[in-house]
């Protein structure tokens, strides 16, 4: 995680007098970071003596905007003096997607002051809550519980700070900051204040992402790997066990994994046969001018005799593997991003590599799949990058579960995931999709690192 202010601060708090510089530090984390849009020192309450703290109220950094509801530039966002028991004081600001995706807003609050406040401090007992229309965010009736100011602090450590809501691009949005001093506080919070910083800003990955996984390949959008159909390099299949009277039905399924060739070779050799017999004859008188000639009986008879040599064989011409399933890459960062000699692997263990010198730039997508006969099947962003493996991913998509790994050149890992009963990478994994759906990250780039970062997205959305 990153933090980037927009400018140096100036702070003024306790005695007018008083002044000192404020400054955010530079926080690194693996993965996610934080953009942020708008450092706005926010709160002062102090119950005793007048403060005052100025600093910029308009903060704009990449795709957000956020203006604070009536508070001219240069203006502390809250002043409150004298603060007693059921006081509240609340702030709009306005937050502005002017980008081309969408973004989780997200906003940390970090303690700048007073210094060596005496315990207890004002921030345990000030109630907190953020709210985006009658909906409570953070606090008050949200699934949270009730905050203090001081629970803002402490939730605002998390690398992602607190998450609000997702801001579609176009869109804006007011989110509600409400303090109030409840009436059971005593009196030992007298003459005592607190000065913050909010900072609202966006929760992206620093690195590509695996976007969105389209496994449940329907009959509309292409066919799913073979695997995934029951077949494989072979088959065979064992019947053993059954009693007298068992019914038995295998079926396999090699249609769509190789072309039947069958060769009939047939010889028919006919052989025909006359026999004549005339036999038993005998003749008489043959001394006198008389004779008499007894013929015996004639007798034919035919024989045909047909030969067929027949040799009939058959074999399996072996297919293309036929699978239309794809990944979607985001590139959240301000970079272009070369993904010359980049791999993914499933848990076959197969990595392929992605081919070429392909450069992702920024905010854009990048849709891997077996080929380009994919996309026949999907009215995909023309925008996005699209990246032919030459072969399926892995040995396919298992529709039960897998998982994936994107590394770069230097065999990093950049990002994965695993879904289904692979639970060797987030666990509990990402569940399993209906027939025809994907799975997809809230938003683009949006990573936390775990499974709750993704929903089943049905219709999928290549490139978007």
């Amino acid at each position: 995680m990153e933090v980037r202010p927009l400018k140096k601060l100036k702070s003024f708090g306790g005695r007018t007098s008083e002044k000192k510089q404020v400054m955010k530090t530079k926080l690194k984390f693996r993965i996610v970071k934080i953009f942020v849009i708008g450092i706005v020192t926010a709160l002062i309450f102090n119950l005793a003596s007048p403060n005052f703290l100025e600093n910029s109220t308009i903060g704009a950094n990449g795709d957000l905007d956020v203006v604070w509801d009536g508070v001219p530039d240069g203006s502390p966002i809250f002043v409150v003096n004298n603060m007693l028991p059921g006081d509240m004081e609340d702030r709009d600001v306005f937050v502005t997607n002017g980008g081309t995706v969408a973004r989780f807003v997200s906003v940390n609050g970090v303690r700048t002051g007073p210094e060596g406040e005496s315990d207890p401090k004002l921030e345990t007992v000030l109630d907190m809550v953020i709210s985006n229309g009658v909906v409570d965010l953070y606090g008050g009736t949200s699934a949270g519980g009730a905050k203090t100011v001081q629970d803002f602090f402490d939730d605002s450590l998390d690398p992602n700070g607190i998450l609000l809501s997702i801001l579609n691009p176009g869109d804006t949005t007011t989110y509600n900051f409400k303090v109030t001093f409840p009436e059971s506080a005593g009196n030992e919070f007298q003459a005592k204040s607190v000065i913050f910083d909010i900072i609202i800003g966006v929760v992206i990955s620093n690195n590509i992402v695996i976007n969105e996984v389209y496994y449940e390949v329907d009959s509309g959008h292409g066919v799913d790997s073979p695997k995934d159909r029951g077949v494989g390099q072979g088959a065979s299949i064992i019947i053993q066990g059954n009693g007298a009277g068992s019914v038995n039905s295998a079926v396999i399924d090699i249609e769509n994994s190789c072309t039947i060739i069958q060769n009939n070779n047939a010889q028919v050799n006919n052989n025909v046969g006359i026999n004549v017999n005339t036999g038993n004859n005998s003749s008489s008188g043959n001394t006198g001018g008389n004779s008499k000639i007894k013929s015996g009986n004639a007798n034919v008879n035919i024989n045909i005799n047909n030969n067929v040599n027949q040799n009939n064989s058959a074999g399996c011409l072996k297919k293309p593997v036929q699978n239309h399933e794809w990944i979607e890459l985001f590139n959240p960062t301000d970079q272009e991003v070369s993904l010359k000699n980049w791999t993914i692997t499933d848990s076959s263990g197969i990595s392929r590599k992605i081919p070429g010198n392909r450069k992702l730039k920024p905010n854009q997508f990048a849709l891997i799949s077996r080929d380009n006969s994919t996309w026949r099947f999907w009215n995909e962003d023309p925008d996005a990058l699209k990246i032919p493996l030459g072969k399926q991913i892995g040995d396919g998509l298992d529709n039960a579960g897998d998982r994936l790994i994107l590394r770069d050149a230097s065999g990093s890992t950049v990002d994965q995931l695993s879904y289904g009963g692979d639970t060797s990478i987030f666990d509990p994994s990402v569940p399993l999709v209906t027939l025809g759906a994907s799975f997809e990250r809230l938003v683009p780039g949006f990573d936390t690192d775990a499974a709750s970062d993704f929903e089943e997205r049905n219709p999928p959305t290549p490139g978007n």
